[in-house]
């Protein structure tokens, strides 16, 4: 071993956690930014013509319809009453300048009696560095965890990496 191999060795160390972080970032900071109806935050979590696909209700395709959420009237009478959309700490596979995380997100309302688990959904994440240095999702797949194969079997692709992504 030589100083040089042992810098080297360092330096790619910190940058795959710096990268981790990142992601988590991206990930945690989306839910931040809907429930702050922030859609300019919302919408700098993805690519452009980045997709949101959820299980049981389909596609949102590019990042102005992604940003729009955050004025749609549903999800403001959600915020409105009170909701936290949340996520787990995201199992991360990165290949380069590619990445996906699998995590569990889900949806807290607020009813009168407390709080309430409203969705909880498996979902997978896959991003790309830009050209800055950051990460921004590429494509987001949720799927309901209400016994549906489809949930299961995204949460069973955790190590895999973005190349089969």
């Amino acid at each position: 071993m030589t100083m040089a191999s042992d810098i080297q060795r360092l330096e790619a160390r910190l940058t795959l956690l710096e990268d981790q972080l990142a992601i988590y970032q991206v990930i945690n900071g989306y839910g931040y930014a809907v429930d702050g109806l922030n859609a300019e935050a919302v919408g700098a979590c993805y690519v452009e013509n980045g997709v949101y696909a959820v299980g049981d209700i389909g596609n949102i395709d590019g990042r102005d319809a992604i940003e729009a959420i955050t004025r749609d009237a549903g999800h403001r009478a959600l915020v409105a009453g009170g909701c936290a959309h949340m996520s787990t700490v995201p199992h991360v596979v990165i290949d380069g300048d590619q990445a996906v995380a699998t995590c569990h997100t889900m949806v807290a309302l607020h009813r009168d009696d407390g709080f309430v688990i409203g969705r909880l959904s498996a979902s997978r994440l896959s991003l790309a560095r830009q050209q800055d240095g950051g990460w921004k999702i590429v494509h987001r797949q949720n799927y309901l965890l209400n016994g549906d194969p489809a949930a299961s079997a995204l949460l069973g692709e955790l190590k895999t990496g973005p190349t089969h992504a």
